[in-house]
């Protein structure tokens, strides 16, 4: 037993795991890392343990790493995020894939705090363990899982920065331009992918882009104009048409008919009186009036119209005289047109707009 407070140690089957490994080659796997409360003490390892004596939580191991190349001593990591927590760590142990644990140790007590305790971190816990061949242990453990400490971020960064110095003190100049010239050619065939023939491009400044990219040619699509979409099968593409004003004639008007129909007043015109016609007479001739009420003959004596003699004894020339004549009231339809309705000025039919300047690649 050692009189170390803290330490580490192979169980039984932790000790045939890397003796199989040494014999036939094939590196023992160390897959998982559990970490123990201890059952309220740090543990004391014995020369052959066999498990924590309580288990608080257990994850993937981070990573294995060779501590001492000398004396094959070999680092296993684990980290614990910052949402686990509200334990106390005592003791902690190695496992397999199969669950088996392979190796214990006990550890200085910390507790781990939740979150919700309001203080949370990450905890990394390591365990040395001297092995007979450190080639005999490997981690096993999915490497979509694995952190990197700070301290492995910085070394990685530094160990690509001396390599990239390293390589750029041996590139030539000739090199240096074939690469800008393989990135320049590389750049201009996703532009080529992104402005085929066709594209349309909008600016909200003047910008040309017969002059921002002179390996091609650019056609203004036109001033005032409204941007219309056309036919899928392009049958209609760059048709141009329309107008921001129009007049209405009689065919915009609806199909309907106005009437205008009515009666004039009636209107009282009283008599009327005839100029004279100056003094008179009327030829004709009388002729006996055979009535009944003279017995069938009679002095009397009656115009006929039919004369053939003049006789003026009982006809006498009138004096100048006028006649009345009465016209009751009365009324008379009447019919007509409407006078003109406006100055048949345009209508403007401009939508709001913005405008923007319009170009599209003919090449």
């Amino acid at each position: 037993m050692s009189d170390k407070r803290f330490n580490a140690a192979l169980t039984p089957a932790g000790e045939q795991a890397i003796s199989q490994a040494v014999v036939s080659g094939s590196p023992a796997a160390f897959a998982f890392m559990a970490v123990g409360d201890g059952g309220g003490s740090v543990p004391v390892i014995g020369a052959a343990p066999v498990g924590l004596k309580k288990e608080v939580y257990r994850g993937q191991l981070n990573s294995i790493t060779l501590a001492d190349n000398n004396k094959n001593i070999v680092q296993a990591e684990l980290i614990i995020p910052p949402q686990v927590g509200g334990f106390t760590i005592r003791e902690a142990a190695i496992f397999d894939n199969a669950g088996v644990c392979l190796a214990v140790a006990s550890v200085p007590e910390t507790y781990k705090p939740l979150l919700s305790e309001g203080a949370g971190r990450y905890q990394v816990i390591r365990i040395w363990l001297a092995v007979s061949n450190a080639a005999s242990v490997q981690l096993s453990a999915d490497p979509s899982v694995i952190v990197a400490t700070a301290v492995e971020l910085k070394k990685a960064k530094d160990a690509a920065q001396d390599y990239t110095d390293a390589v750029a003190d041996t590139v030539t100049e000739s090199l240096k331009e074939a690469i800008a010239q393989a990135v320049k050619t590389a750049n201009r065939e996703v532009w080529e992918d992104d402005n085929p023939v066709g594209t349309v491009r909008l600016f909200q400044q003047k910008i040309d882009p017969n002059v921002k990219w002179p390996w091609s040619t650019w056609v203004y699509l036109g001033e005032n104009k409204t941007l219309r979409l056309g036919k899928q099968d392009g049958s209609d593409a760059m048709t141009t048409g329309g107008a921001d004003s129009v007049k209405l004639t009689k065919d915009n008007l609806p199909n309907v008919q106005i009437d205008v129909a009515g009666t004039a007043a009636d209107t009282d015109l009283g008599t009327l009186q005839t100029t004279p016609g100056g003094k008179h007479g009327h030829a004709g001739k009388f002729q006996p009036s055979n009535t009944s009420l003279d017995g069938g003959e009679s002095n009397r004596r009656s115009w006929a119209s039919d004369y053939s003699v003049n006789s003026e004894a009982l006809i006498q020339e009138a004096e100048d005289h006028a006649h009345q004549v009465v016209i009751p009231p009365h009324g008379h339809p009447v019919s007509g047109k409407t006078s003109a309705l406006g100055n048949g000025s345009s209508i403007d039919i401009t939508n709001s707009f913005i405008k923007l300047m319009g170009w599209y690649r003919s090449a």
